[in-house]
């Protein structure tokens, strides 16, 4: 079940809220989450790029598999200690 919460948003990332809802064609609560749920794997690949949590615990933190981290680290050129 979903929790109601409200936020303010300065004028900026409102107008990033807008931008994304207009160019995928959601409302802004969805284009809000799913700029949520980036910033969630951004930040969860830097924790793995500055070597505080490990392969497995990144792609449980973001929900993938193992082989999709490594895929998703070689997109973004951060290195993996698997060849």
């Amino acid at each position: 079940m979903a929790e109601i919460v409200s936020f303010r948003f300065k004028p900026h990332e409102l107008e990033h809220i807008k931008k994304l809802s207009t160019a995928k064609h959601v409302d802004k609560t969805a284009a809000a989450r799913e700029l949520i749920e980036y910033g969630w794997i951004y930040y969860i690949l830097g924790q793995y790029r500055e070597g505080k949590i490990s392969l497995g615990r990144t792609a449980e933190e973001i929900h993938v598999s193992i082989s999709e981290v490594i895929d998703l680290l070689a997109d973004l050129g951060i290195r993996s200690p698997i060849t």
